[in-house]
């Protein structure tokens, strides 16, 4: 059996795609990842069971669109070599599941959120906070979305959610939902390519500050300015607190702007996009992170924090429920309150005994729930009963 994944470049999904193949090349099984890459075809050989083709994309929105008219032909010979088509991006590969019959491949689709409930918190965000790119996102590509996840729906042999709030979003959203051929499988972790990254405290300059990490696609709905807000308030009292931003977006010139005007420029470290071996190593030299989004599907980079033993703070929303037990793993914070979000990171920065408790906690769970390990067999299952 040869696994043929398909994904965007960059965030969350990439880095699930990524989990996945490495997973599945450990268990032996060929594994192909086909991105985004420059201006003609590249491929790369991680090992003897992975590699990775990149292939060249219009940098303009709908990305997903273009990379799959330009690239349909190629893509189309390559993928007559794999036994299963695993969309982990939908936007990339949707064409791939109208196109299966031809290619005479099982198809399987993970689906990472439900753009309608999405779109719901958005226009009820003040319209002032607004960015083009954002309207475009959640508004003027509404019908890219659509398509993309009904052609899913209609045309893939299975269905992936990454989470039962998905699952359920899926269900309330799409009448007829074929449940029988969707399973949910959570994200997962590759603990090895945590554990191999090292810090050197003797080299950090910030061993005397406190720190905290945001990371994320700078869009409205990851509420960095719920944490800005909160940063004003926590300045006050812990003058060695710093606050590490790790993305760029839409936002972020609005996002500059707020730090310059209230003062916050030497609280507020702006690093934009790092590789992902560095994010998570400044992860393990903080000391919390703080997910102020208004909407996720499943946050990788919150799994990602538990697996460096780190605690998490969160808005008290549904999606963060299936992740964070208040007082357990992590703290959730009263939603989109930039007050009560102050509060509970001055609890956790106060309490070291507190910090230690949920960060072993979430080590624990995250160890457990989300280890790629065990979640690639059940993926496995699901190809294998396909190719049968």
């Amino acid at each position: 059996m040869r696994v043929a994944l398909i994904t965007h470049e960059g965030g969350g999904i990439s880095s699930v795609c990524r989990g996945l193949a490495s997973s599945l090349s450990k268990k032996r099984v060929p594994t192909t990842i086909f991105t985004e890459g420059g201006s003609k075809c590249e491929v790369e050989t991680v090992n003897d069971f992975l590699e990775i083709i990149r292939l060249p994309v219009i940098h303009f929105p709908p990305r997903g669109l273009w990379f799959q008219l330009r690239n349909f032909r190629l893509l189309s010979n390559l993928l007559k070599e794999h036994s299963i088509v695993h969309g982990v991006s939908p936007y990339a590969s949707v064409f791939f599941s109208f196109y299966k019959n031809k290619l005479k491949k099982p198809f399987v689709a993970t689906i990472h959120g439900v753009h309608a409930p999405v779109q719901r918190v958005f226009v009820n965000t003040p319209v002032l906070s607004w960015t083009w790119s954002d309207f475009a996102l959640h508004i003027v590509e509404h019908p890219w979305h659509e398509f993309v996840t009904r052609g899913c729906l209609a045309n893939s042999d299975h269905i992936v959610t990454c989470s039962f709030n998905t699952f359920n979003e899926l269900r309330v959203t799409y009448k007829n939902l074929p449940t029988n051929r969707i399973s949910v499988i959570s994200n997962g972790i590759d603990f090895d390519e945590i554990d191999n990254v090292r810090i050197d405290d003797d080299g950090n300059n910030d061993k005397n500050n406190l720190s905290i990490v945001f990371a994320g696609r700078l869009f409205w709905l990851k509420g960095v300015f719920h944490l800005l807000r909160a940063m004003e308030t926590l300045s006050l009292d812990f003058k060695n607190l710093r606050l590490k931003i790790f993305g760029t977006g839409p936002q972020e010139h609005r996002i500059r702007k707020f730090i310059s005007d209230r003062g916050l420029k030497d609280v507020v470290l702006f690093k934009r996009r790092v590789p992902h071996k560095q994010l998570i190593a400044e992860i393990k030299r903080s000391d919390l992170l703080v997910l102020p989004s208004l909407y996720e599907a499943l946050p990788m980079v919150a799994l990602e924090a538990m697996a460096c033993k780190k605690p998490v703070v969160a808005f008290n929303a549904p999606f963060v429920h299936e992740i964070v037990k208040n007082g357990y793993n992590g703290i959730l914070a009263k939603a989109f309150d930039p007050r009560d979000l102050s509060d509970k990171i001055c609890m956790l920065l106060s309490d070291n005994k507190l910090c230690l408790k949920l960060a072993r906690n979430a080590y624990s769970y995250v160890k457990l729930k989300h280890n790629w390990d065990i979640q690639a067999d059940q993926y496995l299952k699901i190809y294998e009963s396909l190719a049968e």
